[in-house]
């Protein structure tokens, strides 16, 4: 009887380190894959009174730069997406929608220039490939999104800012999109990103 028992004990051990070395396994894989599954992300978001107006300021920054300069090359067309929702939290009831602004980049790749055109609200802008996260990166820094009169917040009030992020491939033939309406071509899919604040 002791002997079984102490059998039992060394076999229990060997599958909690089993378990235990497992778990530590699955936790390293699920963190690089987080790693690559994030090449571009928002990020700096918070909210701000310019010259009485509610703006919405982020940055869009490229932590690897791999995966976009492949499909880069490519030489695909691709629409970067933001729009930010801003709500009145209210306890116990559905929150308060207030208002709403986009921030939309229009992003081409030219392979046999190696190159990259940019196309926002402030005009046209090249990137070289060689310097792509670079300028990308100082290209999407310190944006902003108007979200309306400042009256509309009030004192003692609180409030959540919905910024959506997304990056779209735009030059799929409709005849490609329809028979394969279940494949997603999105580069980034859609991620939501949430602030509160109180005033």
């Amino acid at each position: 009887m002791p002997r079984f028992f102490s059998v039992n004990v060394v076999f229990l051990r060997f599958y909690r380190i089993l378990f235990v070395s497992f778990s530590f396994i699955l936790f390293c894989i699920l963190l690089a894959y987080s790693a690559h599954a994030e090449p571009i992300a928002v990020t700096d978001l918070g909210v701000d009174n310019s010259k009485g107006a509610v703006s919405v300021g982020f940055s869009i920054v490229v932590h690897d730069e791999a995966p976009l300069l492949e499909i880069l090359q490519d030489g695909g067309d691709y629409e970067v997406r933001c729009t930010g929702k801003l709500y009145h939290r209210r306890a116990g009831f559905w929150d308060e929608f207030l208002s709403e602004a986009s921030y939309v980049c229009l992003m081409t790749g030219k392979p046999i220039a190696r190159e990259c055109l940019l196309q926002d609200h402030r005009g046209s802008h090249t990137v070289d490939f060689s310097t792509l996260r670079k300028d990308l990166n100082q290209f999407w820094s310190h944006l902003s999104l108007p979200m309306g009169s400042w009256e509309q917040i009030q004192r003692n009030r609180a409030y959540k800012v919905v910024l959506s992020f997304k990056i779209t491939r735009t030059n799929i033939s409709q005849w490609i999109r329809k028979p394969l309406f279940f494949v997603s071509w999105d580069f980034v899919p859609e991620v939501a990103y949430e602030l509160n604040f109180d005033f």
